[in-house]
């Protein structure tokens, strides 16, 4: 199964691999889940879940396709090759995940265990989402990849374990021109594929000139997705879904919704044990009359410094079960959400009160939406 994380197929599922029936795993709707916006299908509303398998023991290889020098790319502030400035924040954003920490007790703990590492140089310019080799590219020549407003993309393609193979057994897949594959999870992602938009600028430095975004920071947030992480509706976070030339220096830095999800996909041993659970029912009234809410917001606001910490979205009996939080007294805000119906697909395209937590913000009123946005990631 294939998901596209581009304008215009935000949530579309389509087959990958041929032999593989096309299913939904079941899952706890947490606002770092992988795919959160894709709520399944109407009549069986579960998102998928997918990670890479046997990590940290095999590493997740990524490739390199470079632009050529002069083009949307600066390396400015880098004393190297553009080549290898545009490696170097590329490792420099996988490091941010593989490195995440969640402070428990005023103590940072990495409560997370996932390896990336480079794996060369590519020639692919349009990447084959089907040949299991995750290209990082900056020259991507089909201009429908790239909506109006989008800064970059990701394609993440993954299997699901066939419902005639039992639970905890491994299955085989086949990337397109190379042998078969083994998972031994329900869902695996076996292709990961960056694109920037070649229309849009960047650059290396810190401190971007106008209408150009720091490549580290949109790497960072890239990753994310390539390592198996959607959106997240905290506005300081670097999963929160749009990005701004004026926060370049910010979005780079994990916060604890990013560090809380990927710790999530990619747990130590102790992640479950030094973090807590918050889970309830979120209802509505009319007239009297009581009823489930699906897809509302649920975010965690810290009660002693008003900041929200980790979100999520409530399943379709209202229910929510936010994991991974750090020890502490929280409150509960809840933000209406709007699923809207694409080809019989539910997604969540309606981004009203996602930006509660925007420039680390406290979330004791509902908060306005944020209008200094200059492009958005997918």
């Amino acid at each position: 199964m294939a998901r596209k994380g581009k304008a215009g197929q935000k949530g579309r599922i389509a087959m990958g691999c041929a032999a593989l029936a096309v299913m939904f795993s079941a899952a706890l709707m947490f606002g770092y889940n992988p795919f959160q916006d894709n709520l399944g299908t109407l009549t069986s509303p579960q998102p998928v879940v997918a990670r890479w398998d046997n990590v940290p023991s095999t590493p997740v290889s990524w490739f390199l396709n470079a632009p050529t020098p002069g083009k949307n790319v600066s390396n400015a502030g880098c004393n190297d090759t553009l080549a290898n400035c545009i490696q170097q924040a590329v490792e420099a954003g996988f490091n941010s995940w593989t490195g995440a920490q969640i402070t428990i007790a005023n103590t940072p703990q990495k409560l997370t265990d996932v390896a990336v590492t480079f794996g060369g140089t590519s020639s692919l310019t349009n990447p084959d989402y089907q040949d299991c080799q995750n290209v990082i590219g900056f020259s991507d020549t089909n201009t429908s990849d790239f909506s109006t407003g989008t800064i970059a993309f990701t394609q993440i393609t993954t299997v699901t374990r066939p419902s005639n193979v039992p639970s905890g057994t491994s299955f085989q897949y086949t990337c397109s021109g190379s042998a078969s594959k083994t998972c031994s999870l329900d869902d695996c992602i076996t292709d990961a594929d960056i694109e920037f938009n070649p229309k849009v600028n960047f650059t290396t430095s810190v401190t971007p000139p106008s209408n150009t975004f720091n490549l580290q920071s949109v790497a960072t947030h890239e990753e994310g997705h390539f390592l198996g992480l959607d959106h997240s509706g905290i506005g300081h976070t670097v999963m929160f879904p749009f990005g701004d030339t004026a926060l370049a220096g910010v979005q780079t830095q994990l916060q604890t919704d990013d560090a809380v999800g990927i710790s999530f996909l990619y747990p130590t041993a102790s992640f479950s044990t030094a973090t807590g659970v918050i889970s309830g029912v979120v209802n509505s009234s009319n007239s009297g009359s009581i009823s489930a809410v699906f897809g509302a917001h649920v975010i965690a606001v810290n009660a002693d410094t008003g900041n929200a910490v980790v979100d999520g979205i409530t399943a379709p009996d209202g229910s929510y079960k936010l994991i991974g939080i750090p020890p502490g007294n929280y409150n509960i805000l809840v933000l209406p959400m709007a699923p809207s119906s694409d080809a019989g697909i539910l997604v969540l395209d309606n981004f009203s009160g996602w930006e509660c937590g925007y420039a680390n913000s406290g979330c004791t009123t509902v908060p306005g939406n944020p209008t200094n946005f200059t492009g958005r990631y997918y």
